[in-house]
């Protein structure tokens, strides 16, 4: 049941969950993420990274999705993520994307609000829905910030203006998560996530989940997150188990099927491990 991301998102408000956003690249990433939401019955965001157009056309992967989503009873909508590109939005929506992020979260705030506000125009015009960011993190592939470059927390007020003017359905905010792997124990500011949630009318969003403690997780989702974005650890399950593989299958006739389909089955577990953690209301 294809959807946009606004409407999954009030199902998760009122039932006091999050949604599950996992990033897809190929076929045996999209099976996994899709086995693992028919597994536990959950709703999914299936997430494709701008940066992922390079390696998969979008419109190639839309039309992947589309005979997932025709086949599944499951709400599902179909994400891009960290968009920056206008063109590439333009051709996301044509290949029917239901969510957009467009981020703007490295711009000066009142130049976010107005590109958002220009964004959400067309998105809402095409019947999907826009999420945006507010607060800068380090590079969605998990690279540091440039030398200088410091990432930058979320405010109150920020978020308050936003949400107000943006004409966004949805919002990342930066309370101490980050993209990629984390160097030591993760820690959330959570009294800013709730004086955050008091202050805006619109769902909240945490990228970089992968590696945060499942009890913060779930304090975050108490607090008001209902959107959680999980990358890293899945891919780096499917490289470790091809590496594993591909070590105990050293014969010449090694099909890379069979290395694909390994990763997809450990891949799947991780996925399933997250939206049990998620449908916990």
């Amino acid at each position: 049941m294809l959807m946009n991301l606004r409407e999954i998102l009030q199902l998760a408000e009122e039932k006091k969950m999050a949604v599950g956003s996992f990033n897809v690249y190929n076929v045996e990433s999209i099976q996994a993420v899709m086995s693992a939401a028919h597994n536990t019955g959950s709703p999914t965001i299936v997430s494709f990274g701008e940066s992922y157009d390079k390696h998969m056309p979008l419109e190639a992967m839309a039309s992947l999705f589309k005979f997932y989503a025709e086949n599944s009873d499951l709400p599902l909508v179909l994400h891009l993520d960290h968009s920056k590109n206008k063109e590439t939005i333009y051709r996301a929506l044509k290949a029917g994307f239901t969510s957009i992020m467009y981020d703007g979260s490295a711009k000066p705030l009142e130049d976010n609000i107005q590109e958002s506000r220009y964004v959400a125009e067309v998105v809402h015009g095409m019947g999907a829905s826009l999420e945006g960011e507010l607060g800068y993190m380090n590079p969605e592939d998990g690279t540091p910030t440039v030398p200088g470059e410091q990432g930058s927390f979320t405010t109150v007020n920020d978020a308050r203006e936003y949400s107000k003017k943006a004409g966004a359905d949805a919002l990342a905010i930066a309370i101490g998560n980050a993209h990629g792997i984390y160097k030591g124990e993760p820690k959330l500011d959570l009294n800013r996530l709730d004086d955050i949630n008091k202050a805006v009318k619109i769902p909240l969003v945490l990228h970089g989940s992968s590696g945060i403690p499942e009890s913060l997780l779930r304090q975050a989702i108490d607090l008001g997150i209902r959107k959680i974005n999980i990358n890293t650890e899945v891919s780096t399950t499917g490289v470790k188990t091809a590496r594993e593989f591909l070590a105990a299958h050293t014969e010449a006739n090694t099909r890379f099927e069979a290395v694909t389909k390994a990763a997809e089955k450990q891949m799947t577990k991780v996925v399933e491990s997250y939206m049990n953690l998620f449908n916990k209301a």
